[in-house]
Formats: structure tokens, sequence, C-alpha cells
């Protein structure tokens, strides 16, 4: 049985470009701009946050792109952002459309800045989690490497000692 090496995790980062970013005067629960993050509004939030939604109280709302990195990260990213999306309350400060491609954030008049605030400080802590994981990942490479070479198992030396290589020099 061969083992194979691990991916590093990208970090979660938010497009910075004008045409990547919504900020518009939220409607309702069944504006076209929010459609896709419909799931996330309905499925385990707290009674007062959907009355806020429902009820049309939230007056701005912003939607943010995710700067995608190849491979199959949305997984890892939607439980880490559903890990960190809620309050002490029960309450989503920010919602993640069904691609895990965008996040939503819906607030009151004038407080748009302060949620976004939050929601900056909640990718932050993924961030320093993903570091984390990733200094794992890298730990546990050099492991199956050395592991490899002392036993011989390697089937191709020269790809082992490549993907070695890059583990080691390779920043990201």
């Amino acid at each position: 049985m061969e083992h194979d090496y691990r991916n590093i995790i990208s970090h979660i980062d938010i497009d910075r470009s004008l045409g990547a970013i919504e900020h518009f005067s939220f409607g309702g629960i069944d504006d076209m701009p929010i459609y896709n993050f419909r799931n996330d509004i309905e499925a385990g939030n707290d009674s007062i946050e959907l009355h806020l939604i429902k009820s049309k109280a939230y007056r701005e709302a912003l939607i943010l792109k995710l700067k995608k990195a190849e491979g199959s990260y949305s997984d890892a990213w939607r439980d880490f952002l559903r890990e960190e999306q809620k309050t002490f309350g029960g309450s989503k400060i920010f919602y993640i459309d069904n691609e895990c491609a965008k996040l939503l954030v819906l607030a009151l008049p004038n407080e748009i800045k302060n949620k976004l605030n939050m929601l900056i400080t909640r990718l932050n802590k993924i961030n320093e989690k993903i570091s984390r994981l990733n200094s794992r990942i890298k730990k546990d490479n050099l492991e199956l490497y050395m592991s490899k070479i002392k036993s011989k198992e390697a089937s191709d030396k020269n790809k082992d000692d490549i993907i070695n290589f890059i583990n080691q020099n390779l920043k990201v």
C-alpha cells in the first residue's frame, strides 16, 4: 500500500478588486444578489437573526468574493467558516454561498464596518488554524518521506525527492 503526501491548504483571502465587492441596500431574503446564500441563512440560524432578516431590519448588504485557490479546499474552508460564523448567542455574523466562493454580511444601518470587522477577525482566526494545520501536514509529509527512504518503499525515489524538496522550500 502506497502512502501519499498531503497538500497544504491555502489561506482564505478576499478578492480586493472593486468588481469583486458588492455593497447594496438589503431588500429582503428574496433579493437576487443573495439567492445563493439562502440555504445558509435558513439553516442553523437563531430565531432573532431570522426575524431581523425576514422583517427587513437589516438595511445594508455586503458580498465579498473569496480568492479561490486551485484544488478542493472549499470543503475545508466551508468547515472552518462554519465553525467561526456564529456569535455566542447563535446568530451568524456572515453567510456562505452554495459554492463557498462568496461571503455575505448583513447589517443594520451604519453598522456594516462593525460587522466587517467581526468577519475579518474571524477570517484571521481561521487562517491561524490553517497555518497550524499546514505545519502538521509538513511535519507528516517529512515523516512519510523519511520512512519511505529508510524502508526503501519509495517506488519512485526521484518523485519522493522532488516532493520533499518542494515541501521543504516552497513558501505558501
